[in-house]
């Protein structure tokens, strides 16, 4: 229902106010489409049949980037890999088209994308999440409608899902204020160089850019979203979220860390020693696995209640006190490293 309500809000309002919103949203659209569908395989196959949609390795592609360093067919250096495919088959297409020498300082390869100052996403970021080409940046006349066609499709499977149900509120961009959203061109080496580590190679803050995006949907983008009814959404979302951003960043701090400035290993030390982010990532792997694939365990599914919070997930798999705290907590500790994140990215 969350993304019922997303997808109508895209699909019926202004294309280039969609843009950056559908950036930030599709591999998460994409993760609960897919993991629905695989879900449903099992437990009610003929709906699942009945549910089918196009595009499948698309949006089975578009959901394993939601594990960003964590996907289990690749090492942290094969993302580096496919960011600096991206940042390369940027510079090609949008660097040296100008014959006169003088301008061709002037001519920019990255695109960012800002919601209330934070860095939502960036034309490399997008490419990643959603395997455009460089061409399709080019211009929004050529962009609005490649995205609007994609929301569609996964409008369909939503919508078929969710027939009947009540729509349960005002979808997240309604109230978005257009003036909250900036764009910026800049020089993606310029830009690199001065973010994150100097030891760190430009294709893995590239990647560390990714993360940042992913966190400041989380934590600001999402914010605006008060409807009580998204709220069991909105702790998912959070919290693969985070748990993904954890354990990459102690991936790359173990294999770069030793290279970093100590301000910069003092930073990535004050996210990872946190005790939410040991709570996140020392959790109960059931919990994080019923958060994506939707099935409890038949010990779990015994405890679990529809009219509890989570549906009694939190008290099946956390002590009471932690149970009680955690989404506060975790939507708190979300901001915070959205925070850090956005200082390091931004140095």
């Amino acid at each position: 229902m969350f993304l019922r309500r997303f997808a109508q809000s895209v699909t019926v309002g202004a294309l280039d106010e969609a843009v950056v919103p559908v950036f930030c949203m599709h591999n998460y659209m994409c993760l609960i489409i897919h993991e629905s569908h695989r879900a449903l395989r099992q437990v009610a196959p003929d709906l699942a049949d009945a549910l089918a949609y196009d595009c499948a390795p698309a949006i089975e592609r578009a959901r394993h980037s939601v594990k960003l360093y964590d996907d289990k067919y690749k090492e942290l250096d094969d993302v580096g890999a496919d960011f600096r495919r991206i940042i390369e088959e940027h510079r090609q297409e949008f660097l040296g088209n100008t014959w006169l020498p003088l301008a061709r300082p002037l001519e920019r390869d990255l695109v960012l994308w800002r919601f209330r100052g934070r860095l939502v996403s960036t034309s490399h970021t997008a490419s990643f999440f959603l395997a455009f080409p460089p061409q399709a940046f080019k211009n929004k006349d050529d962009l609005g409608p490649r995205l609007h066609a994609v929301a569609v499709e996964q409008g369909r499977y939503i919508g078929a899902a969710a027939e009947g149900l009540p729509w349960q509120g005002q979808p997240v961009l309604d109230v978005m204020k257009t003036t909250d959203r900036t764009e910026n061109k800049v020089r993606a080496e310029k830009h690199y160089r001065r973010s994150f580590d100097p030891a760190l190679r430009e294709e893995i803050k590239a990647s560390l850019t990714a993360m940042t995006c992913a966190l400041n949907t989380a934590a600001v983008l999402l914010a605006d979203d008060t409807n009580p009814s998204s709220a069991t959404t909105l702790f998912k979302l959070r919290y693969i979220t985070l748990h993904h951003v954890l354990s990459s960043l102690g991936k790359l701090d173990d294999q770069y860390g030793a290279e970093l400035r100590t301000p910069d290993r003092a930073l990535l030390k004050d996210i990872l020693d946190a005790p939410m982010s040991n709570l996140n990532l020392q959790a109960h792997r059931g919990f994080r696995n019923t958060l994506v694939h939707y099935r409890p365990t038949r010990d779990v599914q015994e405890r679990l209640s529809l009219d509890a919070p989570l549906y009694g997930l939190l008290d099946a798999y956390f002590p009471a006190d932690e149970a009680r705290s955690l989404g506060d907590t975790l939507v708190l500790h979300t901001a915070h490293v959205a925070d850090r994140m956005s200082a390091w990215c931004d140095n």
